[in-house]
């Protein structure tokens, strides 16, 4: 969901992620990609996931391990996501406020 947004507000560029931030998303998402793929051919190698348990109870319990393992990979992709935008957001801000760290680690004004 997106709040209202000002005329003047400023919104990020391309410029505001480096090529670090760009590879990391990358790997990111391919990391979450093989994951998931590691997942669906352990426990539904024909596309069909058969429990290797019997009982209903029993078969809920593994799904539900299932679902956290895949959660997990979500929640850690979804993290890295939003670090990434943070420090984007973050150069966005010093650019538009025209602050930038000088040589000797001080703030100063462009």
């Amino acid at each position: 969901m997106r709040g209202p947004t000002a005329p003047n507000m400023h919104r990020l560029t391309i410029d505001d992620f480096t090529d670090e931030d760009v590879a990391e998303f990358h790997r990111l998402m391919s990391e979450l990609l093989t994951k998931c793929t590691a997942v669906g051919q352990q426990h539904a190698p024909d596309g069909t996931w058969v429990p290797s348990t019997t009982g209903l109870f029993d078969q809920m319990a593994e799904s539900m391990q299932l679902v956290a393992e895949v959660s997990r990979a979500l929640n850690h992709t979804r993290a890295g996501i939003r670090r990434i935008g943070g420090r984007a957001r973050q150069r966005l801000y010093e650019r538009v406020s025209g602050r930038h760290e000088g040589p000797a680690g001080r703030t100063g004004s462009a």
